[in-house]
């Protein structure tokens, strides 16, 4: 059995489809500004390898160009955190234990999920502004690929006293995360692949109900 020394630990969290129920807000905000069919369009031409994923997130930015922030942050009022979730960050707050948010979404979205859960920090993605109208620029801090790249810089900030890593997620860009990780849980894994790349996985809510498996494994 992992036995995890909760001094010298550091949780790792993806946001949507772990701890918001939505998996891709991106889609979710062009279906909200309908902006969908042409979002979908860049979104197909990326996974058929014709465009890079950054030439992808400039053209979806590029089609909010001129739409305020307040009307795009009316997409968290459909995309709830999962149940659970405050209390699973809170599990780890109580215990010292540092929580991180990696994820390929929006940080105009990710910041206020930070805030509500008590996450410290989330690294991922800059949709622009320019007194709260959208520019149709971003800038690209975490891809697809780059999950355990951004997490390894993470922990170096740690001068090397992180001896134990746990990972939560959901998809595909989470895999590597979970394969350098002491213990990873999936929550609602998109496919068995996924649910078999992590130690554990989570189908239903309250998803803080997968503290009582991480407690066994962690001490003083």
């Amino acid at each position: 059995m992992t036995v995890i020394n909760k001094t010298e630990t550091i949780a790792f969290f993806d946001i949507d489809g772990t701890l918001r129920r939505t998996v891709d807000p991106w889609m979710l905000l062009h279906k909200h500004l309908n902006t969908d069919v042409e979002g979908g369009k860049y979104y197909n031409m990326w996974a058929n390898n014709k465009i890079s994923y950054d030439e992808m997130t400039r053209l979806d930015a590029a089609l909010w160009k001129g739409v305020s922030k307040t009307e795009m942050l009316k997409v968290l009022d459909i995309n709830p955190l999962r149940d659970g979730a405050k209390a699973l960050i809170n599990w780890f707050k109580q215990r010292d234990i540092p929580c991180y948010g990696i994820s390929t979404g929006l940080s105009f979205l990710n910041d206020i999920t930070a805030k509500e859960t008590g996450l410290d920090m989330v690294v991922s993605n800059n949709v622009l502004f320019n007194d709260d109208i959208c520019t149709g620029n971003v800038e690209i801090n975490v891809r697809e690929d780059s999950k355990a790249d951004v997490m390894d810089n993470i922990i170096n900030q740690f001068n090397g006293n992180v001896k134990n890593i746990l990972s939560f997620g959901d998809g595909i860009a989470d895999v590597e995360m979970f394969r350098k990780s002491t213990m990873s849980v999936a929550i609602f894994p998109k496919n068995d692949f996924i649910k078999d790349s992590a130690s554990i996985a989570v189908n239903s809510e309250p998803i803080d109900s997968v503290t009582d498996i991480i407690n066994s494994h962690i001490k003083n």
